[in-house]
């Protein structure tokens, strides 16, 4: 049995139409956009507003009767120092003094005065063991 491109085109299809008619999904409204010019008058006027609010504001402020160079400036300092000494640990010092015997190397009758040479190849030591960290 051969399939063609059509049967595949088609079955794809019948698929695709299967999932979209599951789906519910509300339809996108794009967003209203307001004028420019609307939004510029709105910001001009709201500048406007704010700079005559301020300037009345600051006018039925009382104005100081001296200059402020005749001002005295007081300074206030709000830092606390508190000294606190924690002594928890009592320290006694000793020089101890030990004398001890020194250690001298004993010869063995059990050993013998000369060992002959020998190598990696003869000594039964598993030198892999070393290399490989073990």
């Amino acid at each position: 049995m051969q399939i063609s491109n059509g049967q595949i085109i088609e079955s794809a299809r019948r698929q695709r139409q299967q999932v979209d008619s599951r789906m519910s999904v509300e339809k996108w409204h794009a967003p209203r956009r307001r004028s420019r010019g609307l939004v510029a008058a709105i910001g001009i006027a709201a500048s406007l507003i704010s700079f005559f609010a301020g300037y009345a504001l600051h006018a039925n402020m009382p104005q100081p009767t001296t200059p402020l160079e005749a001002q005295a400036v007081q300074v206030q300092h709000d830092t606390i120092m508190q000294v606190q000494t924690v002594r928890d640990t009592v320290y006694q010092t000793r020089i101890v003094t030990k004398y001890q015997k020194p250690m001298l190397a004993e010869s063995d009758a059990e050993t013998q005065p000369e060992q002959n040479a020998c190598s990696m190849l003869c000594d039964d030591i598993p030198y892999e063991l070393l290399a490989a960290g073990r």
